[in-house]
């Protein structure tokens, strides 16, 4: 029953991360096992970056919370999958989201310029440009959920249709950017 609701929760992000890494097969026209090896690592890896954003919320920023306490009691019993699958169901009962919010959507895509032209591994370039494509599409699902106001809650500002097109155009050019100059 876990591992349905898990595939029905996370198929298209784990889609996404594998058309990401086949794209970057495809353009980097890798040939070591290895960095094969590590950039589908970093790819399914980032699918999961912003999940993070309960943690953080649970440990350190509102540990009094009822939803806090039971992130914590699926980190103590080591239920990755129960974890991952609460989150998602409960995504909106956390405000002012951390790691899920236009602010770190920003700062990610800038690490993810930066770290293309930058003398690292290809697990940290995949890693982190996974992720801001994924950032996006979590964007995106919120966007049609009509819970735009929560991804721009740093802001302070309400989001006029306009704005959020331009934001997306940005966010769309600059994980373009970052792939090109991998």
């Amino acid at each position: 029953m876990i591992k349905k609701d898990f595939v029905k929760l996370y198929k298209l992000p784990l889609l996404l991360s594998l058309t990401f890494f086949i794209a970057l097969m495809a353009l980097k026209m890798e040939r070591d096992p290895l960095n094969i090896f590590l950039m589908l690592l970093g790819s399914f890896l980032g699918t999961f970056l912003l999940d993070f954003d309960y943690l953080i919320h649970a440990y350190f920023i509102e540990p009094e919370q009822p939803n806090s306490g039971l992130i914590k009691d699926y980190v103590k019993h080591k239920d990755v999958q129960g974890l991952l699958l609460f989150v998602q169901s409960h995504k909106f009962d956390f405000e002012d989201r951390t790691l899920n919010s236009a602010l770190f959507q920003l700062v990610l895509g800038a690490a993810s310029i930066f770290v293309m032209t930058a003398n690292v591994t290809i697990f940290l370039k995949i890693f982190i440009a996974a992720a801001f494509v994924n950032s996006i599409y979590r964007f995106m699902e919120e966007y049609l959920q009509g819970k735009v106001e929560n991804w721009f809650w740093s802001f302070k500002m309400e989001m006029k249709p306009l704005n959020v097109y331009l934001y997306l155009l940005l966010l769309i050019a600059a994980s373009g950017y970052s792939i090109y100059i991998l």
